[in-house]
């Protein structure tokens, strides 16, 4: 959860859920496993490597069916390789979009 040293402007909550993605540019697809995320952006792994600055739209499925998915587009900000084989990225949301 929140450590008392983190600076950032919104708190992060668990959200540890199936997740699929499409690039914006290649229309590429892919899954992965979001970690938790926040009002302002998310962190999942992914077993291919994507690059900083891509822009994805994103699906983010709860486990529990009375939640609804989160459809959102995200910026990747940062990608660090992972010693299982996936990486680990960071995004930024910049919208979120209607089911």
């Amino acid at each position: 959860m929140l450590e008392p040293s983190d600076k950032r402007k919104f708190t992060r909550m668990g959200a540890e859920c199936k997740m699929s993605y499409t690039h914006l540019g290649s229309g590429e697809t892919g899954s992965g496993h979001s970690i938790n995320l926040s009002a302002a952006g998310i962190l999942f792994s992914t077993r291919k490597k994507l690059d900083p600055g891509a822009s994805l739209d994103i699906v983010v499925k709860p486990v529990n069916t009375l939640t609804p998915p989160l459809h959102a587009l995200i910026e990747i900000i940062r990608v660090i390789p992972m010693e299982s084989g996936e990486f680990e990225v960071a995004a930024a949301i910049e919208g979120i979009k209607g089911t």
